[in-house]
């Protein structure tokens, strides 16, 4: 197992003058040299385990005092500092991690009011869109905002939710035969709860995908619905019938005081239930690391949707027990809404603002046919990610809804490439400063846009000289 990294320079700094110690008397005291030391106080080395224990065993401290994950308040941090209102005094992250190591309270503050202003742009944008369609104001808004407190809850909490993969390990553990899931499930349906599982036709089932009858304990599928994805909803079913107590418990945890808000994130997690039942961690972690992650391979051995087994790699990646690189996940419609977003391994995600359009996600995309791409960041940080394009459940007078997945993890400097060039991308258009890109849709904030009356550029906005 990986030996996890944490960058606590700033707390253990504040630790030894709070002892008296000078660098070269803690270093004696811990088994360090004064420089390694050094290095540790100035985020350019991790605190490791071995570190962390002696440190304790030293000086009698909580480990949990020096090991506590600041990683998420920087992450908020970068967040704020990269929205156009703070443009001007955008820190370095070096900068931000000795702020929230040496102001937590005022750091988790200023996330807060961020959020918080955030929200009202938000409503604000909704309450003027409101009033342009109908020449009045109508406060609609509540029946939206229980969905985006939901996507919220999950996006911040992070993809990892130990009770889930506990309870799916077990239940994978019950499943027989392994490698035909749905039959399984529908065994388990049938002997656990004395299900009948029926395939109905299209035009019986022309709109919904499933529907459970309680009174004549029938569960109905639409043949409209992938092979790839009946699994998925019978194992859906089996969480919500044989794990309610579990799902209640975790939404009250959740704490959203809205009822339909909860009804949402309870829907979330029996969700990411299924998932983890059909992708059990405990054999989806070394299987990805034999096919080198190969999402396709993956996504036919498990039975499981493409972009469902990115979640799940990305679930695990943020688990730091199970050897998985941390990874990031994003799910857009056709239309470019976002209908999943997992942050993980640093990669700045836009809220307020488009893509970058240089993602491949925005490649021709063939459904079934992965995209694979180096993404370089204008900091030097390149990504290994894969894009790919799924349909939905078929339709006869529309053309199948279209998925586009993209996941991401960060490639070390010693990691060799998968042989593509990098592409370089940029946050968003409005935070990114590169030249001649026919792909820019707005000027960035920094810099003024330069219109010349006899040049045209790549883009509508070059940038001055």
């Amino acid at each position: 197992m990986a030996e996890r990294k944490i960058f606590a320079g700033g707390r253990l700094k504040r630790l030894r003058q709070r002892l008296g110690l000078s660098q070269t008397q803690m270093a004696g005291e811990i088994g360090v040299s004064p420089s390694y030391l050094n290095l540790i106080e100035r985020n350019q080395r991790p605190l490791t385990v071995q570190v962390l224990l002696k440190l304790s065993g030293v000086y009698g401290v909580d480990v949990a005092e020096l090991s506590g994950d600041g990683g998420g308040t920087v992450e908020a941090l970068k967040e704020a500092f990269a929205d156009p209102l703070l443009l001007g005094e955008i820190a370095s992250p070096a900068e931000l991690s000795d702020f929230a190591d040496a102001a937590p309270n005022a750091a988790r503050g200023m996330i807060r009011l961020f959020k918080a202003y955030r929200e009202a742009m938000e409503r604000l944008s909704d309450l003027s869109q409101s009033m342009a369609a109908s020449g009045a104001p109508q406060m609609a808004l509540a029946s939206r905002l229980p969905f985006q407190r939901a996507a919220a809850y999950f996006e911040e909490r992070g993809p990892w939710f130990p009770p889930i993969e506990e309870a799916a390990e077990a239940l994978a553990g019950e499943l027989k035969p392994r490698d035909d899931p749905a039959e399984a499930l529908k065994a388990y349906l049938k002997a656990r709860f004395r299900i009948d599982i029926r395939i109905l036709p299209a035009h019986v089932m022309p709109v919904e995908q499933l529907r459970y009858d309680r009174h004549s304990l029938r569960l109905f599928i639409s043949e409209r619905v992938p092979l790839l994805e009946r699994p998925t909803l019978l194992a859906r079913q089996a969480a919500l019938l044989g794990h309610g107590a579990l799902l209640d418990r975790l939404t009250e945890e959740a704490g959203l005081a809205e009822t339909e808000a909860a009804r949402i994130c309870r829907s979330g997690f029996a969700g990411r239930l299924a998932e983890a039942i059909l992708a059990p961690a405990g054999r989806l972690a070394p299987a990805a690391r034999d096919m080198r992650f190969d999402v396709m391979g993956l996504a036919q051995r498990f039975v499981l949707a493409p972009s469902r087994i990115m979640a799940r790699l990305a679930a695990i990646g943020a688990s730091d027990i199970h050897d998985v690189p941390p990874a990031f996940v994003i799910t857009l419609d056709a239309s470019g809404a976002t209908i999943l977003r997992i942050p993980g391994a640093g990669f700045p995600f836009p809220r307020t603002a488009p893509l970058c359009a240089r993602l491949p996600l925005f490649d021709d995309l063939v459904p079934g046919r992965p995209v694979a791409a180096d993404l370089q960041l204008a900091d030097g940080s390149v990504f290994q990610a894969t894009a790919l394009a799924e349909l939905g459940p078929a339709d006869a007078a529309l053309p199948p809804p279209r998925r586009l997945s993209l996941i991401g993890r960060r490639r070390s400097a010693d990691e060799e490439s998968n042989g593509h060039t990098p592409r370089p991308i940029g946050v968003t258009c409005r935070l990114c400063e590169r030249n001649d890109c026919a792909y820019r849709l707005h000027p960035p904030v920094a810099q003024t846009s330069g219109f010349q009356d006899h040049v045209v550029g790549a883009a509508d906005h070059e940038l001055t000289g």
